[in-house]
Formats: structure tokens, C-alpha cells, sequence
């Protein structure tokens, strides 16, 4: 009956030791550990944190005490942490007075405070961090206009993600295949930025003919026909046609950008389900085109795209959605008939299996290809400027090789290059010259030498010898880049850190909405809400297709794309980030709105669409891709659910579970079914597993409506038992005793109470853009950036600006 005047009471003592403005907690800290502190945990904790119980892997008995250390600071603060969550001691134990309680937090959050220049001062003078191959492509295209796909098979390796983040300087560490791989792709990059002769751009174009192998060599035979123009090829629902590659799979084709335009019809099914054309190459492992085509027989959509192609690459066409079958007796081209339209009875065996219904809907969606036409490798203006740049020149001087080496190691290393920088890559060019290369050849290794150096892949902050407290112009104009368009600063930002000014508030407003107006921002909308919500996981379980059928790789990826989507609308508008938590909106496509069970779009790709207010959608925490990769592919996970809302929207990492806990059984056969829910009620009668689970599992049972796909229901599919499916409970209770009876309860308590998810997502934010976990050294900065930004509720542009202004963001 006393926690909430102890709760009261200890946050008191926090605000007041954190801002030390009283002399009675100046007192208090003279007092030693064995004075203050030891006798509360002797009497309150040991009974569950000492070397014989190890609650939650915590031991207090063995803490040190010394806070110049940041993990044990952190440890510390978990303490206070606990005993204000009402953790510790447990409710049913003795429990101390607020006195005591205020007493102990104010003397561990006064030495913590304390120890904040010891833990920043021992901090390296100079911090490395490694480019992410993301970055590094991009940091190529924009230097040099030159697409290199780092993520090609052969190249660089995927990085390593901390909790998501893929750019975390600790974890990007560097190898000798990592040299080797940045040698290589130096050399094929400069090559292709200034080849040794230039590729001529040339144009293909294949036909329905081409891609229908059994009747390709009709072509005189249906000339003679008269039909020859009016050919067509169907391709019917999971059928894949080759030879749509530009040229002969044998040809090696010249790296660089190629524009493709693509003439289809996409007829959708009864049902709406529209059909999903996708080209695929197996050399560079990935797919080049996809899009739901909906356009008429007779009215055929041009779709035009652009993609990298080197080598000898072949393709693919398909209509990835479910069918009954692609055998010739279901409905793809045999050699007997060519396809023209569905109304003419020679297109089609009468033994195949019916297209139309007696209307002329398409039974199943199907695809009608016309052709496709190739032409590259072309050149776009943008980047023929940016590769003249630095090209070599043509009568050169030595003043004129040592501008280029200065200008293009400025621009590579994102800093002016020393005096003796510039003459050690001016004497490798006069040693080549001499040799007898060319001046190209000649100035080319040098410019190798400089995408090679580390100065390019690594991001540096700090000076050897000296322990700068802030950032200069030139990395603040490296951090604000990276931070939101995964570049190099362009030249305007290059100007203002030259010039000295950037990190002027003036200047400072000026070029963050410079930035958010250019093009580049499209990737930090990408870019950071993969990272953020850990999206790369969406798809690690795939599905079990017998209890899942519909799950395709389509509505795999419309689940991914309408959270980015979602987060782009909310950026572009600016829009509170509370939006996050619950809206009346959302962006869909046809597939996904066939997914939810809402009205399909009436055309292809993403819309902002207005929910019903029955559609128990709105907000990030109900969108599929959250809600399936938090499933194992053939049930819901609600402890996991927990542990993804506690971490990313609440920002409280739960301990990790303790060990040789039994995973949860299947249900027996001869037991009645019986929800994930009642077996999760095996784990809390545990002590060791009680404290935590009754944090986590509310957060996921909020969502138990949700199967492991992301859709709603009322009864839980239990596969083996007796009797009939349960109906599920959504029902819990928060941390802070708050009850809720579903997913919109749920939302409307975290809009209720927005503060904690506003300092999640500022941590979030800031981990992305400093590229290092916080840690509790950072947690008033970034208190005091979410509280600067209530009361213009939370825009998210907002939030950024008053980041990129703070301490936090200007500080190393």
C-alpha cells in the first residue's frame, strides 16, 4: 500500500540529485557506501541478488563501486531503476520507507552524476567509424555518379547489426578481406568512372516471340498467319518465361545503368487480387523489376525503370502470385497455339483450363506481355558532371595534378588533405608516369590510392593528442550527411565547414532544411526505420505455407514498404510521432488491403488511405510487418511482441531470459487447445521468471488479436486438441497498473502518456545518427530534446532540428 508514495518520493530524490541543488545532497554524498547504501541492500536485496540466487543474472553483492566506469554506472542506475518499477524488493517482501528509499537514490544517483567527467575523459581522443557498405554505395554514386552494388554477390559482406543498427562504429570492425574488398572496389569503381574507351550505348527490344520458347521460331509460319503483330505471351500465375535479358546470356554487358520499358497487361482476379510481375537475375542474385500491373487487355501499362548491369547476366519474368498450376493443361503457352486475346478462340487449347468467366473477368490474375526494350549503358547528366569533375586532364601540369589530387582527396575524406597527403599521391602519379602510363592510367592509381585509404571508409572524429569536447565544421558536416542522406556532405555543406560557419544556429537551421528538401532525404526514410523498428527480421521465420497459403513474397515485402511508407508520409508532412503509436491512416497497396480484409486500392503501388474505424489498424504497432516478424511462422509470440514494444517504443531492453527455461509445447492431442496466452501462465508461478514477465507479456498480449501473419481475429487457431479454438484475451495490465482490454486500449494508454516513447525515439534517433549506443551519461540531453519538442506535439521534423541543435548531436 505504500508504493506510490515511495514511487513519489524517489523521483523527487532523483530530480534533486541529478541537478545537485541542494546542499543536503552534497551532505548525504560525503557519507560512505558502507554508511548509506550497504546496510538497504544487506537488509532488502541480498535474499535475491547474491551468489546464491542470482535473480535475473543481477548480483549486488559483488557490484563495484566505483562509478568511473560506465558499465558499472549503468548497473547502478538499474538498481534505482528496479526499486522505482517496484521490482525490488519484491511486494511481498519487508519494504523500506520513503524515507530510506530517498536516501539510497539520492546517494547512487549523486555518485553517478559524479563520475560523468571521470567516464568522458576516458574516452579515445580520436573515434573511428567504418562506413556501412549502404553508405559506402552511396557515398560512390554521389562522388563519382557511378552505381557500384556493394551488395552484389561476391562483394562486400553484410554489416553486422546492433539491435537493428547497422552502422554501430564497435561493431563495424575491419578485416584484411575488407582491404581486399575495398581495393577491388576502387578499381572497378574508377574504371567505370573513366574507362579506357567508352561504351557505346545500344538498344534491344524482345518480343512476345522472344520469351515463348515452344513457338519463337514461328515467325515466319504466323507472318504468313497474318498475326504475327497481334502475338502476345500469357503468363500465367507463377509461370517464369526467360530470355527478357537485354542481349544473349553469353554477352558480357558493360558496366553501368541501363533503362528498361516494359509493355504488359495485368488482369486481376474476381477477387481483386491483381497479378505481380517480377524480373529476377540469378548472377546478381536479387530481383530488377516488380509491381502489381493492373491495366486492360487491350490497354497495356508501359512501365520504365533503371538498373545496374555488368557482365554476363540473365533474367527472368514472372507472375509471382498463387494459381492452381503453370502446366500446360492449366493455362501457360504450349507450342500448339499462340496467344492474341482471350475473345479469340484460337488463342487457346479447349482442353486448357478456363481463363475468363462468361463476362470476360479473369478467373486468375495474369499477366500479357507485349515486350521489353533495353538500351544502355547510358550516362545521365548528373553523373557525366560529377566524373568531370575530377577527371584527369588532358595536358597536365604538375599544378594541375596536384589540384586534382587536393580537390578529389577533399572531396573523398570529407577534410582538407594535408601538404604532405597530397605530395605522397602526387609522387605515385610522377613514378607511373615515368614508367610510361598514360595520364589517365598515371592520375587513376593515384585517385586509387585515395578511395583505398582508410580516411575514405572510416568516418574520423577527434585529433590524436587532444581530448576535444565538441566536433569541428568539417565532421559536423560528415555527421549531418550521414545522419540524413547516408552520404558525403555536398559541396554547399563543404562551404560552410570551410568557411567555418556550420556550426552557426543560423546556419545550422539553413542547411538542415536545405537537406530535407533535397532528393537524398528518400534515404534516410528508408534507411533509418529499417534500422529503428529492425525490419531486416521481417521474413527470418517464413510462414508455414499449409497454415499460411496466401504468405507470398509480394505481401512480404508490401509489409516492410508500408512501414517505410508510413514513415515517409510522417516526415514529409511532419507530423506528430505520436502518429506512430495510433492513427486513422495508413499506406496500402492491393496486396496488402487484400491482406487486412479492407477495400482494394484501385491502383498499383502505396496510397495514403483512410481507416474504418472498425479496420483495428492505425499506427505502427498493427502493421504486419511488425506484427509477423515478431512470430515464429506458425504462431503469434506474445513474449516477443513484449520484448519488441519494451525495447523499441519504450526503450527498456528486458534482461535476457535465465537458462534451460523449456521453450512452450506444442498442444497435446488429447488436452484441450489452449492459447499461447494460458501456457505463458506456467512461467510467471517461477520466480526467476515472474519479475520480468509481468513487465513484457502485458505489452505483447495488448496484440493477441493478431495471428502470425498480422490478421485479426477473435478466436486463436490452436492446431492439435479437443474442443473448439478459444477465443483470445487481449486483456492486461500495464507496469503502472493501468488496465487495457485490446490493441486500442492499448494505443490509447501510450498516447496518454507520450513522454516515454518520445525519449525512445530521440534515443533511437540519436543512435542512428551517432552511430553508438546511449548510454546514461546521454539520457538528460535526451530528455531535453523530447521535452522541447512537446509542445509543438512532437512533429518529427521538429524533433530532429532541436537534435542536430543539441549538445548531445555537436558533442564527440
Amino acid at each position: 500500500m505504500k508504493r506510490p508514495v515511495i514511487c513519489a518520493a524517489l523521483l523527487a530524490s532523483l530530480l534533486a540529485s541529478a541537478f545537485a541543488v541542494t546542499s543536503a545532497a552534497t551532505a548525504e554524498n560525503t557519507r560512505s557506501f558502507e554508511q548509506v547504501v550497504l546496510p538497504f541492500i544487506q537488509e532488502h536485496c541480498l535474499d535475491c541478488h547474491d551468489a546464491s540466487t542470482q535473480q535475473g543474472d543481477f548480483r549486488l553483492d559483488t557490484l563495484p563501486t566505483v562509478f568511473n566506469s560506465a558499465h558499472i554506472a549503468e548497473r547502478w542506475d538499474e538498481v534505482i531503476g528496479r526499486i522505482n518499477a517496484g521490482e525490488m524488493p519484491p511486494p511481498n517482501n519487508d519494504q523500506p520507507t520513503a524515507e530510506e528509499i530517498e536516501t539510497v537514490a539520492e546517494w547512487i544517483s549523486g555518485k553517478i552524476k559524479e563520475g560523468e567527467h571521470a567516464r568522458m575523459a576516458r574516452r579515445a581522443s580520436v573515434a573511428f567509424y567504418r562506413l556501412s557498405r549502404e553508405e559506402y554505395a552511396n557515398t560512390i554514386e554521389d562522388l563519382l555518379g557511378v552505381h557500384y552494388d556493394a551488395a552484389a554477390p561476391g562483394r562486400m559482406n553484410a554489416d553486422p547489426q546492433w539491435k537493428g543498427f547497422e552502422r554501430i562504429g564497435s561493431e563495424l570492425s575491419l578485416s584484411p578481406s575488407h582491404v581486399e574488398k575495398y581495393l577491388a572496389a576502387s578499381r572497378s569503381i574508377l574504371d567505370t568512372a573513366y574507362p579506357a574507351s567508352v561504351p557505346q550505348s545500344q538498344t534491344w527490344t524482345k518480343d512476345a516471340l522472344d520469351i515463348d520458347w515452344p513457338n519463337r521460331g514461328k515467325r515466319d509460319v504466323l507472318q504468313e498467319q497474318g498475326i504475327l503483330d497481334d502475338v502476345r505471351t500469357l503468363i500465367w500465375p507463377g509461370h517464369r518465361l526467360s530470355y527478357v535479358e537485354p542481349a544473349h546470356q553469353n554477352y558480357s554487358m558493360p558496366p553501368g545503368i541501363y533503362r528498361a520499358k516494359l509493355t504488359i497487361s495485368g488482369l486481376p482476379s474476381k477477387e481483386g487480387r491483381a497479378p505481380h510481375v517480377t524480373i529476377y537475375s540469378p548472377q546478381l542474385d536479387r530481383i530488377i523489376f516488380e509491381h502489381d500491373v493492373i491495366a486492360p487487355e487491350n490497354a497495356p501499362a508501359v512501365f520504365e525503370f533503371m538498373t545496374y548491369l555488368e557482365g554476363k547476366v540473365s533474367m527472368k519474368i514472372n507472375n509471382e502470385v498463387p494459381g492452381p498450376s503453370n502446366s500446360g493443361i492449366a493455362g501457360r503457352p504450349t507450342g500448339q497455339r499462340v496467344f492474341t486475346t482471350f475473345d479469340n478462340p484460337l488463342s487457346r487449347s479447349p482442353w486448357q483450363r478456363k481463363m475468363t468467366d462468361e463476362e470476360g473477368n479473369a478467373l486468375y490474375p495474369v499477366l500479357i506481355f507485349d515486350s521489353i526494350q533495353w538500351e544502355g549503358p547510358i550516362v545521365e547528366a548528373e553523373s557525366m558532371a560529377k566524373r568531370k569533375r575530377f577527371a584527369p586532364p588532358a595536358q597536365p601540369t604538375l599544378a594541375s595534378v596536384r589540384d586534382l589530387v587536393r580537390r578529389f582527396a577533399r572531396a573523398a575524406w570529407r577534410r582538407p588533405p594535408t601538404k604532405q597527403e597530397v605530395d605522397r599521391y602526387l609522387y605515385l602519379i610522377g613514378t607511373e608516369l615515368k614508367k610510361g602510363a598514360s595520364t589517365q592510367e598515371a592520375c587513376k592509381l593515384g585517385m586509387l590510392g585515395i578511395l583505398a585509404s582508410q580516411n575514405f571508409y572510416y568516418l574520423r572524429e577527434g585529433d590524436a593528442g587532444q581530448n576535444r569536447a565538441v566536433i569541428n565544421d568539417w565532421e559536423l558536416a560528415s555527421r549531418l550527411s550521414y545522419f540524413l542522406w547516408s552520404s558525403a556532405p555536398d559541396e554547399t555543406l563543404f562551404k560552410a565547414a570551410e568557411d567555418g560557419t556550420l556550426h552557426q544556429p543560423a546556419t545550422l537551421k539553413t542547411q538542415l532544411a536545405r537537406m530535407f528538401a533535397d532528393p537524398k532525404i528518400a534515404r534516410f526514410e528508408e534507411s533509418f526505420p529499417k534500422q529503428w523498428l529492425q525490419l531486416q527480421k521481417v521474413g527470418m521465420f517464413p510462414p508455414d505455407q499449409k497454415l499460411y497459403p496466401d504468405y507470398d513474397p509480394w505481401l512480404e515485402k508490401s509489409m516492410v514498404l508500408e512501414t517505410t511508407s508510413f514513415f515517409a508520409e510522417v516526415f514529409k508532412n511532419n507530423l506528430p510521432i505520436t502518429e506512430f503509436l495510433d492513427s486513422d491512416w495508413t499506406m496500402l497497396n492491393p496486396r496488402l488491403a487484400a491482406h487486412y480484409g479492407l477495400p482494394i486500392p484501385a491502383s498499383t503501388g502505396f496510397h495514403r488511405v483512410s481507416l474504418p474505424p472498425d479496420s483495428h489498424r492505425g499506427g505502427l504497432l498493427t502493421q504486419a510487418s511488425i506484427l509477423s516478424m515478431t512470430s515464429d511462422g506458425t504462431r503469434h509470440r506474445p513474449v516477443h511482441r513484449g520484448i519488441w514494444v519494451s525495447d523499441v517504443i519504450l526503450g527498456k531492453t528486458p534482461s535476457p531470459p535465465p537458462a534451460n527455461i523449456d521453450a512452450i509445447e506444442p498442444n497435446p492431442v488429447d488436452e484441450p487447445r489452449a492459447t499461447i496466452r494460458m501456457k505463458l501462465a506456467a512461467h510467471t508461478i517461477h520466480a526467476q521468471c515472474a519479475a520480468c514477465h509481468r513487465k513484457i507479456d502485458p505489452l505483447g498480449f495488448a496484440f493477441d488479436n493478431y495471428d502470425a501473419v498480422g490478421r485479426w481475429r477473435t478466436e486463436e487457431f490452436v492446431q492439435h486438441g479437443i474442443g473448439e479454438n478459444p477465443p483470445v484475451d487481449a486483456s492486461g495490465e500495464l507496469p503502472d497498473g493501468r488496465p487495457f482490454q485490446g490493441p486500442e486500449d492499448f494505443k490509447a494508454l501510450m498516447l496518454d502518456d507520450a513522454q516515454p516513447f518520445a525519449n525512445a525515439f530521440v534515443e533511437k534517433l540519436a543512435t542512428y545518427a551517432l552511430r553508438r549506443p546511449m548510454t546514461i551519461d546521454d539520457r538528460d540531453a535526451i530528455t531535453a530534446i523530447a521535452r522541447r519538442s512537446e509542445p509543438g506535439g512532437y512533429q518529427l521534423q521538429d524533433i530532429i532540428r532541436h537534435f542536430v541543435e543539441s549538445d548531445l548531436f555537436l558533442k564527440r
